[in-house]
């Protein structure tokens, strides 16, 4: 009876949520390194480019112009947090990383911050995006991130609030789980980590999906378990399009459904 080979890796992927915010999140892997490394550091991630992308409203991606160095954005007289943010996505679009640090701190810190400004400014110090990198700083500002969102959840369960949870601070869970995965900025906790993917992935997330599947696979911070793993890996592979399932045939099987 031949033997069921697991793969030593997650398959590879596209990029992350197609938004704005979350293209520069997303660790874009070799087609040689497809495992979640240890060794892996942020330094290591994919620098922000000069194409970026924005979602419409059937979730295509379509490209966005990007600003040249002659025309930079301004901001208004009494900026708010969220228009920090929308500068520094901006600035960031046309690679002026320090200008955009500075206006993704601005929405993380100012009158409180926005989630997603949160969000930002945490990957701008995990990554040393036109900052001194700062992993430990970087992984606090991500946490809150992930707090509200969480935040955001729990009010919409209670009926305070109907807007869904951003996808931009679902992604924030996620990353929190990457940093507890590999050890950014926090002791590395694979349990812990596991936790955090697994949140993430029943709120939807196709990342944390796959990493689910691909933890629950090889038994990294949890229990192996063939059959969870497999549907962790169909939902990955319904959710998001060009997610690829080369090597994972296995997940199809009747035994595993």
């Amino acid at each position: 009876m031949p033997t069921l080979r697991l793969p030593n890796s997650p398959p590879p992927r596209p990029l992350s949520r197609v938004s704005i915010y979350s293209t520069y999140s997303f660790y874009q892997l070799d087609d040689d390194i497809r495992a979640p490394s240890p060794s892996r550091s942020p330094s290591e991630s994919p620098q922000p480019s000069n194409v970026t992308s924005s979602t419409d409203n059937s979730g295509s991606r379509s490209g966005t112009p990007n600003l040249s160095a002659s025309k930079q954005p301004k901001a208004p007289s009494k900026p708010t947090p969220d228009d920090y943010l929308i500068l520094g996505i901006q600035h960031h679009e046309a690679n002026r990383l320090k200008e955009s640090a500075a206006c993704f701190e601005r929405a993380a810190t100012q009158d409180g911050g926005t989630g997603v400004g949160m969000l930002m400014w945490g990957l701008t110090l995990r990554h040393a995006w036109g900052t001194e990198k700062d992993e430990k700083t970087g992984f606090r500002w991500l946490r809150r991130a992930a707090e509200a969102a969480v935040g955001n959840l729990e009010a919409a369960r209670e009926g305070k609030d109907q807007t869904a949870v951003k996808t931009e601070l679902v992604l924030a869970i996620y990353e929190v789980g990457q940093c507890f995965f590999h050890g950014w900025g926090v002791t590395q906790d694979k349990k812990m980590a596991v936790s955090y993917f697994r949140v993430a992935a029943r709120l939807g997330d196709a990342d944390a999906q796959q990493e689910l599947g691909y933890c629950l696979a090889n038994g990294k911070g949890c229990k192996k378990d063939l059959k969870e793993a497999a549907k962790w890996y169909r939902a990955a592979a319904s959710a998001a399009q060009g997610v690829s399932t080369v090597g994972l045939a296995w997940i199809y099987k009747s035994k595993y459904a």
